[in-house]
């Protein structure tokens, strides 16, 4: 009768564990992203599901580390064609190949969002700029004394996934 509690509890937590849909774990395997890429299970949830390029199929990101350079990063996987994608893990986005900074992620549902505008010259921010957005994207979060300060959006722009900054 002692252990009832402690059954429940794994079980509560075995019934809000995601678990990557088969498609995805073989490609993962197939293009031999295993090899390369370790999925880092440090951010909640572990993945991200959503149709990020706008082909209406679900498409899958994760959160990675290159097991060579040990660099984090996020790699999407598009339902539809198995095409791939990686951010950060040693490979540019922006200005950053390493998404060790990353805190918290989502599926960025909005259908505008307000990118960071930086003088060429000081780097200071200057004002901000609304994109619009037709379909889901990621987002990714910095938060340092449990304030946001920086982050950005991914998003598929029709050819290529492109950087929306956000904060500092």
């Amino acid at each position: 009768m002692k252990y009832l509690p402690l059954l429940l509890i794994f079980l509560s937590i075995q019934a809000n564990a995601q678990t990557l849909p088969s498609w995805f774990k073989k490609a993962f395997i197939e293009k031999g992203l295993d090899k390369k890429y370790m999925i880092n299970k440090r951010l909640k949830p572990t993945f991200l599901e959503a149709d990020f390029n706008a082909d209406k199929e679900q498409d899958i990101a994760v959160f990675v580390t290159d097991k060579l350079n040990k660099k984090n990063g996020i790699l999407v996987i598009h339902g539809k064609t198995n095409e791939y994608y990686v951010f950060g893990s040693g490979k540019k986005l922006d200005d950053s190949d390493n998404f060790n900074w990353v805190d918290k992620w989502s599926v960025y549902k909005q259908k505008t969002a307000q990118e960071t505008q930086f003088d060429q010259e000081s780097g200071d921010i200057i004002g901000g700029k609304e994109i619009k957005l037709s379909h889901h994207a990621i987002l990714i979060e910095a938060y340092e004394d449990g304030g946001f300060i920086a982050g950005g959006i991914i998003y598929w722009n029709g050819k290529k996934y492109i950087w929306i900054h956000q904060g500092e």
